[in-house]
């Protein structure tokens, strides 16, 4: 006898909109961008969704470094129209995030020179941390 399925997810948080992005990250998602983002900051949301899960029935862990390189990436691009690509990121997992969850990939740049830019990434559940990600990307040249 098959388990029944979960309740279906209730509709993201006000103010999120559905942007297109890459071709990987449309696949994998989708992800949200909230409408408002200061220029060096930017919050991605996703309902996390079966398919965004491991064997456990957490989110896999590749797909939370994936959001929050979007997120790093785009927080970068906010505040300098460049195109670029990562060089570096390293991502710690605090705590498991759950099938049905509302996440947010809140990122930052935190600093940049003329060829590289350094960010920051939190991953947030209910007001909890639950993963944080740094990233250093290549700046290349304007789009």
């Amino acid at each position: 006898m098959a388990a029944d399925p979960p309740p279906p997810a209730p509709d993201p948080p006000h103010g999120f909109i559905h942007i297109l992005r890459a071709p990987f990250v449309d696949h994998v998602g989708p992800l949200l961008q909230r409408e408002d983002n200061p220029l060096g900051r930017m919050t991605l949301g996703l309902r996390v969704e079966l398919v965004h899960t491991n064997t456990l029935g957490f989110m896999h862990g590749g797909m939370i470094a994936t959001v929050c390189d979007s997120a790093m990436a785009r927080a970068t691009l906010s505040a300098m129209p460049r195109r670029m690509v990562t060089l570096r990121m390293s991502t710690e997992y605090f705590d498991a995030v759950r099938q049905g969850a509302w996440m947010e990939a809140q990122a930052r740049l935190v600093d940049h020179d003329d060829d590289v830019a350094h960010t920051e990434c939190l991953v947030v559940v209910g007001g909890q941390t639950r993963a944080r990600a740094t990233g250093v990307f290549r700046l290349l040249g304007k789009i």
